[in-house]
């Protein structure tokens, strides 16, 4: 019987150590940075790159942040054979703002630097993402916002056009449309 408890009391133990994948009421829970990386990962099979401008066949996405750290840990390597990944899904290099990209994640970024980062890019085919209330009106392409303690997104075609990028209508779909026009 003493062994029986022992093995038990060792189980017991060993459960109370194993990380909790959901919150107490059940649902999953991922931090806001997890849940950036996530979008940019997912966002880029809904963006269409002029001729020419996005990743070669065989090469990664770069993705240029201004604060990469914080995304790293949810990007994957890079490296791998063929066009995507294992999986059949687009590739990424995380790289540290300025570096020629096609995706661009200004996240932490004062509006300040965020306006004149935006402006440098304007006109050039890179997906802009911030995280802030004047992004859209400064020039982002999307927009993450916080509503009823969930991430969102808005996109503003006008941004989108600038850089000559087209976004599909299932992504607009799910997006609230930014109406400004941006600079």
């Amino acid at each position: 019987m003493t062994l029986l408890r022992l093995l038990l009391l060792a189980v017991m133990a060993w459960a109370a150590l194993l990380p909790a994948p959901a919150s107490a009421d059940g649902r999953l829970t991922a931090t806001p940075d997890q849940l950036r990386a996530l979008y940019v990962q997912r966002l880029v099979k809904y963006v269409a790159w002029p001729e020419g401008t996005g990743p070669a066949p065989g090469d990664p996405f770069i993705v240029a942040a201004t604060e990469p750290a914080r995304l790293k840990p949810w990007f994957p390597d890079p490296t791998g054979e063929g066009e995507d990944g294992d999986n059949g899904e687009p590739r990424f290099r995380l790289v540290r703002w300025p570096a020629e990209c096609h995706v661009l994640v200004l996240t932490g970024a004062p509006t300040r630097e965020m306006a004149a980062i935006l402006m440098r890019v304007a006109d050039q085919p890179v997906l802009t993402i911030t995280q802030n209330p004047d992004g859209p009106e400064r020039g982002a392409v999307i927009n993450f916002y916080m509503r009823d303690g969930r991430l969102r997104m808005e996109v503003s075609l006008e941004a989108a056009r600038k850089a000559g990028l087209t976004v599909s209508s299932r992504l607009l779909q799910l997006v609230r449309i930014h109406q400004g026009e941006g600079r």
